[in-house]
């Protein structure tokens, strides 16, 4: 998952959008000024043209009225001349009135228009800042919707993470419990739990170490656990005699660490077991037992060589009586006793490693696939987060996408209008100018104008 944070690289195209929006404006600002320079200076060369043509048009009256004032005092009399050059003054007059009035209104009509384009731009400046500023927030919302989703997952996880917590907190308060009423047995029953690392190997010392320890010891969990044998065996700190006990040991030992597995040996013995381990020269116990268990086949190997030395004296004596006899036969009903309890005995073991096999290739295939299952959720997780960031990628595209259709439908529009505006002042012209030939020339050098910055933009 693209992710579940802020993205650096929606960060970096903001930045990148925000510098783009800059250059823009600077870009516009830039054309504006120089579209006020041209035609200040368009509108500088009208006005030079005017005065011109005002300068040519006074001129040619006054010859005018020279050449009339000479025919009509040629053929008229001084108060016919002096009366037509006073109608001539006065038209001059109005002519030039007229003339007045028709720059002042091209100004102002100039001004308007330029007031329009000054308007017509930062009407667009502040449409694009609108888009820009629109754009933000729906990638803020998309962050914060991001944000909000990994929020939610980590709170999630920390209420997972919360249960863990109490539910092993209860297992360790329940396996204090179980250790504290297995050292109270131990104690009652005047045992010795000798064996591990950080235990010493002498039997007596450990017991009073024990006893001295378990002293203190609350008995909350006293009446719970019994046992009326007092030769008890405990190997790992399990006891035989108490199944509830061996039940949540082996809980914690499959909920645990695989390092449970390698615990020291512990055995759980009687006080004259102890004496008689600490009367022996060796000083582990591993080597103690195997001591006794060479001990007892050298006095198995002794008795029967006795066994055999008693037969071949009887041999050697052939008068039995019935008294012998019925011994002998009592010997050898318990031998064959002893021999069907062996036999069951060994296809017991032969039975329990059968199980243990199987038992232990069952794990075997539950890890496997354990770690097969692992490697597929990883793999999953992985295409999602690629989906994730595809997702990502293709709505940061979908964006830029509307943003520039939106930039190409803003300018069609201001084309639009300024075309319209345009076609309106080109019929306006057409339809109503009184005096077309001095107004064509500044007409249509303003449309063109006109048109060369609408294009321009």
């Amino acid at each position: 998952m693209a992710s579940r944070h802020v993205p650096y690289t929606d960060i970096s195209d903001m930045g990148r959008a925000a510098q783009e929006t800059e250059i823009q404006r600077a870009a516009n600002q830039q054309l504006i000024e120089e579209g006020r320079i041209i035609k200040h200076k368009e509108l500088e060369k009208m006005r030079r043209e005017e005065e011109s043509k005002d300068d040519s048009s006074s001129e040619r009256p006054d010859v005018i009225i020279k050449i009339n004032n000479g025919s009509t005092s040629r053929l008229s009399s001084q108060r016919s001349s002096a009366d037509l050059a006073s109608s001539i003054s006065s038209r001059n007059l109005d002519a030039r009135e007229l003339r007045a009035q028709l720059l002042q209104l091209e100004e102002k009509v100039k001004g308007a228009m330029l007031s329009n384009v000054q308007l017509d731009n930062d009407k667009q400046l502040l449409k694009y800042e609108v888009d820009l500023l629109k754009d933000k927030l729906e990638d803020l919302t998309d962050a914060y919707a991001s944000l909000n989703k990994i929020f939610l997952e980590n709170k999630r996880e920390l209420a997972y993470q919360k249960m863990q917590i109490v539910e092993l907190t209860h297992r360790l308060d329940y396996a204090r419990h179980q250790i504290e009423a297995r050292d109270q047995l131990i104690v009652e029953h005047g045992l010795v739990l000798i064996g591990g690392t950080n235990v010493d190997d002498n039997p007596t010392s450990n017991m009073e170490e024990l006893t001295a320890t378990n002293a203190h010891m609350s008995s909350t969990n006293k009446g719970k656990f019994t046992s009326n044998d007092s030769n008890l065996v405990m190997m790992n700190g399990l006891s035989n005699n108490n199944n509830n006990h061996s039940k949540s040991n082996s809980l914690i030992h499959q909920n645990g660490d695989k390092s449970s597995n390698h615990l020291p040996e512990m055995v759980l013995i009687t006080k004259s077991t102890a004496e008689l381990l600490n009367t022996l020269s060796e000083t582990t116990l591993d080597k103690q037992i195997q001591q006794l268990f060479s001990m007892r086949s050298e006095l198995d190997a002794r008795v029967e060589e006795l066994e055999s030395q008693l037969r071949e004296e009887r041999k050697r004596f052939e008068a039995p009586t019935t008294r012998y006899d019925s011994k002998n036969r009592t010997n050898i009903a318990n031998a064959e006793d002893i021999k069907h309890e062996l036999q069951q005995s060994r296809n017991q073991a032969q039975e329990y490693k059968l199980k243990f096999h199987e038992s232990s290739q069952k794990i075997s295939a539950l890890e496997s696939d354990i770690v097969r299952l692992e490697g597929q959720t990883k793999r999953y997780k992985a295409i999602a987060d690629a989906c994730e960031e595809q997702e990502e990628i293709l709505k940061q595209d979908r964006r830029k996408c509307q943003r520039e259709l939106r930039e190409v439908q803003s300018k069609l529009e201001d084309l639009k209008a300024e075309n319209a505006r345009l076609q309106r002042v080109v019929d306006k012209y057409n339809r109503g100018s009184t005096i077309p030939g001095s107004l064509a020339p500044g007409t249509s050098s303003t449309i063109r104008q006109a048109h060369d910055s609408s294009v321009n933009r």
